[in-house]
């Protein structure tokens, strides 16, 4: 059973919003390294998710669920990441609001080798905007002649002015997934313009796409957009 958001605790520490990954350290078996690397993450409405493409495992990581603060202590609790569904896993976060953003503890990550590992992170603030589409969206029905892939799934976050997604997809034999995000700008016949700023789609990166985005209720949400120069509309439910 998913949280009733408005039966949760406000976002004590920071503000819902869009942030942007300045650096982070990863420890394992008492051995550190420091990165860079392109990641997002939006908190909204006691939800969350975050996206990269991992270069030491060459794959994606990506991961979405509940946020919630409890006697000042911030739990996640992923519903799914780039694989699928995600049960059974809570990881308490150690953050705590800086002058430009936060800064993000989180102890014992299950690694894929086995064991675990810590990361110490620092995040820039991006926008805390809100706008009538905030929140986790999951795909539900996706309509086009534009591919001969199936089985769709997507779930994707709105939030700070910004949007994250993750999907996957069958095609020619193989499952195929992609994450990508960006900043959004909406006006008021819900025309947005998505411009990415980092996926492993090709040619998504850096480039704007002109989206109509519309809330049928306040559970549904419908998009629509051209994929090579055919019409895709994909229905939404929120999570």
């Amino acid at each position: 059973m998913k949280p009733d958001p408005s039966s949760l605790d406000a976002m004590p520490g920071i503000d819902d919003g869009a942030y942007m990954l300045d650096g982070v350290i990863k420890t394992v078996a008492g051995e550190t390294s420091k990165m860079l690397r392109d990641q997002m993450k939006i908190y909204a409405n006691n939800r969350f998710m975050f996206a990269f493409f991992d270069d030491l495992t060459n794959k994606i990581d990506a991961a979405t669920g509940y946020a919630v603060w409890v006697d000042g202590v911030l739990t996640e609790t992923p519903i799914a990441n780039q694989d699928g569904p995600v049960k059974g896993l809570n990881f308490e976060i150690a953050l705590n609001s800086t002058a430009i953003g936060f800064t993000q503890i989180v102890r014992d990550m299950p690694a894929e080798s086995g064991g675990t590992y810590d990361l110490d992170e620092v995040w820039k603030t991006l926008s805390t905007e809100k706008g009538p589409f905030d929140g986790l969206w999951k795909l539900q029905a996706r309509d086009t002649e534009a591919s001969d892939c199936s089985n769709f799934t997507e779930m994707k976050l709105i939030g700070g002015g910004h949007y994250i997604f993750f999907q996957g997809f069958d095609c020619k034999g193989d499952r195929v997934k992609h994450f990508g995000f960006g900043s959004l700008q909406t006006d008021q016949s819900g025309r947005a313009s998505e411009t990415g700023l980092t996926s492993t789609i090709e040619g998504y990166g850096g480039e704007e796409h002109l989206v109509d985005i519309k809330l049928v209720d306040d559970e549904h949400m419908t998009q629509v957009f051209m994929l090579d120069g055919v019409e895709v509309v994909q229905s939404y439910i929120r999570v």
